[in-house]
């Protein structure tokens, strides 16, 4: 072994992982510019299959791939470069139906039919697979080391790929990342073939005609019915990525009319007012947010004040207030503010592509808000800034804060949010003034969930802070078309003026009105009333129980807001229930049938040709459990931490960079150290036992105690998590180099494919089942059940005196 082979090799596995995880990220914020979150998971997730094919195939063709080594890797980079150019294409604009739909049937069938585009990614990853596979079947490179700059390599494209985005957007980086696998290869092991160098010709040509008109490649054809999709309402014209999202800014060409628009109590019945409503900012073409053309004269905001946005303003009895804006947007809560003469507004807005639009792209339009020396905007995650500031608000306004479309951070979750968390209703009441008020509106489903859910949460959080009638202190205003609510909550008892005054203002607004709250003079009897009547802790849980979605308070355990459905809802007759769709129940069972029939295909089929070779067929099945052990119980921990330090470093986007460098590094060393380890602890079972009880350790003594540090520096932070992952990620890295050597040395090398395409299947079972664990369970319990799984792939292994 040559230091020159070898360093290629270990070089060629850095750039193939690099670029592996950086496009698989790149590749979740495409979809879900075009879909909603549940499919930019499940393509995300099923991208791994691509692995799992790949192991199985090179079971069979590995002798061929390493004699042509050179060429095969080539090869595979170009096609991955084609493959991957031709998926983005045809997925940006094959036609797709309505995401909105009001049925199983039509979910089911929409969801079937997606999966095809799903699937289509698996084929470019497959050929990174192929060449990650091949290197560590290889006798003539050191499966540590090469699993370790495996392992690197994803670590650095974890941090490099977030402002790969911001700076080139996702379609460039796409190519720019694609590239890399190219040059790498060409140059780490030159093609020994003209007809090759000719592939690699055609590719670097593809690229430079992507890389320098992409509009041409990549034209989305939008969904039907999405905001986008409506061009004879909506021109668009500009988009721009932020890690979070892509953002939107269409020009509306019509002026609304109030009686034919969905959400009227949004834009009141004020002409003049309405008049000014001239553009629109998106999020991944579903979360939209007006932008009003303000000319800093206070009187081309009049009839603003007949939004719902101005509840809280029409009900407080602070004049002047200081305002916290939770979700900036187009600015219309700040307008809000303005109009009622607030003091300070504090704008606090997560997407930092959303600020520049504001501030410099579309800064003459803007200006008049943005540069008033009242406003501040601050570009930063709404809770995380409200744990850092002492100081105290009249107003906190969050208003419909999320877009459906979960960061790469929260790929593999259902949309867990932390803003509406007992936790974080808690901390808003902390940091208002005493006669101050908080203002949730959200979208409003039917019969009620989501701000039902809401109201049951910001009940448990006055009740855990001491306060004995809830009601007293909550106010709910809904939409007479019942699609919007707003929920208005006082650390004080709203009093009789303030009740009379909202009841006064409501009864003039022809789009909204007073729907529960305590102490008024009439108001109409609705579920949210019903649940206010309630009166005691028992009652309340009683009508909680009862009712037939889960609406139970969110925690920062379990912060799943979204996700109102229970397992029973596949097969009930209930009256209301059977016409809902249980998203998440139904994506599972399609996902567990596709996988078991995945399964099947690249597992039990191989084994059974595998084991009239030389491997004995028992060692063949406790070496298939202990990387199936491995697939499940890696990302098990993974998405679980990704989960708990996302919220304690401030922003989803920090913990994708640091959890996931964190983890594949140590991880990587942990190859790297691999035999020297295992010469202290002499068998792998001793590894699961150091890594279930530091997986104990930290959960009772270290994670419980990361609230209190919420407020120390970022750097601080980031290294803290490092210090609390890195020995978990050691251990974990320990398990697949040892193993791939220990079959090297019996000489079952022609097996590493085929526990490569397992371990790849089991990565993409991993998250489903994470998924249902942790939204039903909650993230502790996700991460709490890696234990048994370790736990068994340290007690199949194979005694290393056996000769199996």
């Amino acid at each position: 072994m040559t230091i020159s082979s070898q360093f290629r090799g270990v070089s060629l596995a850095f750039v193939t992982a690099f670029v592996t995880l950086g496009t698989q990220i790149l590749v979740h914020r495409i979809v879900s510019a075009k879909l909603l979150n549940n499919y930019a998971f499940l393509v995300i997730s099923l991208t791994m299959l691509g692995f799992a094919f790949s192991g199985v195939i090179l079971s069979f063709l590995l002798p061929k791939f390493l004699k042509s080594f050179s060429n095969a890797v080539n090869i595979c980079s170009a096609l991955f470069v084609f493959s991957m150019i031709l998926c983005t294409t045809v997925f940006y604009r094959v036609p797709v139906g309505s995401q909105v739909l009001s049925s199983r049937t039509g979910f089911i069938k929409s969801f079937l039919f997606y999966m095809p585009l799903a699937l289509l990614y698996a084929i470019p990853f497959a050929f990174c697979g192929f060449i990650l596979g091949a290197l560590l079947s290889s006798q003539e490179f050191a499966t540590r080391r090469i699993y370790f700059y495996d392992l690197l390599g994803s670590a650095i494209g974890a941090l490099v790929v977030l402002p790969s985005i911001t700076y080139f957007g996702v379609e460039r980086s796409i190519l720019i990342f694609s590239a890399l696998l190219v040059i790498g290869s060409v140059v780490l092991f030159p093609p020994r073939s003209y007809k090759i160098w000719a592939v690699v010709t055609v590719c670097f040509v593809l690229l430079l005609l992507s890389f320098v008109a992409p509009e041409t490649f990549f034209k989305m054809n939008y969904p039907e019915n999405s905001i986008l999709a409506h061009t004879e309402w909506y021109g668009l014209e500009y988009t721009t990525w932020d890690p979070i999202a892509r953002i939107e800014i269409s020009k509306i060409k019509k002026t609304i009319n109030p009686q034919k628009f969905n959400f009227p109590c949004l834009i009141g019945s004020n002409h003049s007012f309405i008049s000014r409503i001239k553009y629109m900012l998106t999020q991944n073409n579903y979360a939209f947010t007006f932008a009003v053309d303000y000319d800093g004269h206070r009187s081309s905001l009049t009839g603003i004040e007949q939004t719902i946005y101005a509840a809280a303003y029409q009900a407080i009895s602070v004049e002047n207030p200081r305002v916290l804006v939770i979700g900036v947007g187009g600015g219309y809560d700040i307008l809000t503010a303005l109009y009622f003469k607030a003091s300070q507004i504090f704008g606090i807005e997560v997407n930092k592509a959303t600020i520049r639009i504001l501030r410099q792209k579309y800064q003459p339009y803007f200006r008049h808000w943005v540069e008033d020396p009242r406003v501040h905007l601050i570009h930063g995650e709404g809770r995380h800034f409200l744990v850092k500031s002492e100081e105290t608000f009249d107003i906190i306004q969050l208003s419909g804060v999320d877009t459906y479309s979960g960061t790469a951070g929260s790929a593999h979750v259902f949309s867990e949010n932390y803003l509406y968390t007992e936790e974080a209703l808690s901390l808003y009441l902390s940091r208002l003034s005493p006669d101050g008020m908080l203002n949730l509106m959200r979208l409003e489903l039917k019969p009620p969930r989501e701000m039902l859910r809401a109201l049951t949460t910001a009940v448990a959080a006055l009740r855990n802070s001491g306060i004995r009638e809830p009601a007293r202190h909550i106010l709910m205003l809904t939409a007479t078309s019942s699609n919007f609510t707003a929920m208005l909550i006082k650390k004080t008892p709203f009093t009789p003026k303030e009740l009379r005054r909202v009841e006064t203002w409501a009864g003039q607004c022809e789009f909204f009105n007073i729907s529960g709250g305590r102490g008024l003079l009439s108001y109409p009897q609705s579920f949210y009333q019903t649940f206010l009547d309630s009166g005691d802790l028992r009652a309340e849980r009683r009508r909680i129980d009862e009712y037939p979605f889960d609406i139970r308070p969110v925690n920062d355990d379990r912060p799943f807001f979204f996700k109102y459905s229970y397992w029973w809802h596949l097969f009930t007759d209930h009256p209301i229930v059977k016409h809902s769709i249980p998203v998440l129940e139904i994506s599972l069972l399609i996902l567990f049938i596709l996988i078991g029939f995945s399964a099947l295909l690249c597992i039990y089929l191989p084994l059974r040709y595998l084991s009239r070779k030389m491997v004995k067929p028992d060692a063949i099945m406790r070496y298939g459990t202990l990387f199936a052990a491995v697939g499940l119980g890696y990302l098990a921990i993974e998405i679980s931490l990704l989960q708990k330090f996302g919220l304690f470093l401030g922003h989803p986007n920090y913990a994708l960079s640091v959890v996931l460098a964190s983890l594949l590094f140590s991880t990587g060393v942990g190859s790297l150290q691999s035999s020297k380890t295992m010469s202290y602890l002499k068998n792998l079972r001793f590894v699961s036992y150091t890594l279930a009880s530091l997986i104990l350790l930290e959960y009772f003594l270290f994670l419980p105690r990361l609230p209190e540090l919420m407020t120390i520096s970022f750097t601080f932070k980031a290294g803290l998590v490092f210090s609390l992952i890195f020995p978990l990620g050691f251990l974990q890295g320990i398990f697949v180099p040892y193993t791939l050597n220990r079959m090297k040395e019996i000489g079952s090398a022609s097996f590493i494919p085929w526990a490569w395409g397992i371990n790849g299947i089991f990565s993409v079972l991993s998250p489903i089942v994470s998924i249902g664990l942790s939204v039903s369970w909650g993230i502790n319990a996700l991460l709490l059940s890696a234990i048994p799984i370790y736990l068994i792939a340290g007690l199949v292994f194979p005694d290393a005196r056996s000769k199996k």
